[in-house]
């Protein structure tokens, strides 16, 4: 199993990140929830939240995001918001 997995966020305005993470958080319908390296398939809603994840490099990075989707299929996890900023 990897380490890590690759991550894309996007926003109506530009690609927010594309690289490997190691770890995501974000709320949807039904709570908060985490992302890791193998995790199982999974597609989601995302409410306007603070999604928060870890670069593989170790960097934090956290954004406050309007509503959006996530899906998640074996190491590539995809996120499409309506709005992001970065706090």
């Amino acid at each position: 199993m990897s380490n890590s997995f690759n991550l894309t966020i996007y926003s109506p305005e530009e690609v927010i990140f594309n690289d490997q993470a190691v770890e995501l958080s974000a709320t949807n319908s039904t709570g908060a929830f985490g992302i890791l390296p193998g995790h199982t398939f999974f597609s989601s809603n995302i409410l306007p939240c603070s999604l928060i994840f870890k670069s593989k490099e170790g960097d934090l990075r956290k954004y406050s995001t309007g509503p959006g989707l996530i899906t998640v299929k074996s190491d590539e996890v995809i996120v499409v918001l309506e709005s992001a900023e970065a706090v």
